[in-house]
């Protein structure tokens, strides 16, 4: 199985590291990537693979991060990325088994953006 490689288009919330990305596979597909407890080998994120609609709702506040997660069709799958510091490079994700609804960290409801950090 190829591995999918993303890299980061936008930042779409920062505080000091990126909290939530956009990114692209090799055959343009979006993503969107939400970071997860840091370790040591860089951060991760939890990453989902999005419409241009979902990210406009997403990126202009009207729907939560959370409730854009958890529309993700299941054939489309959910995956984490591969620990690393610098995701201005091209980054591997690794597809995850099982339900995204039952996956532990999940952000909470009500989180919101309000445009790209980096527009």
């Amino acid at each position: 199985m190829k591995t999918k490689m993303l890299r980061e288009t936008r930042v779409l919330d920062y505080y000091d590291e990126p909290l939530v990305l956009e990114a692209r596979d090799e055959d343009g597909h979006r993503y969107i990537c939400d970071v997860l407890e840091p370790c040591e080998d860089g951060l991760r994120f939890l990453v989902i693979p999005v419409t241009d609609a979902q990210v406009d709702r997403l990126n202009n506040g009207a729907t939560c991060l959370r409730c854009t997660m958890e529309h993700v069709a299941p054939e489309n799958g959910w995956y984490l990325s591969v620990p690393q510091w610098d995701f201005r490079q091209p980054f591997a994700i690794e597809r995850q088994e099982g339900p995204l609804s039952e996956y532990p960290d999940l952000p909470g409801e009500g989180y919101t953006l309000t445009g790209a950090w980096d527009d």
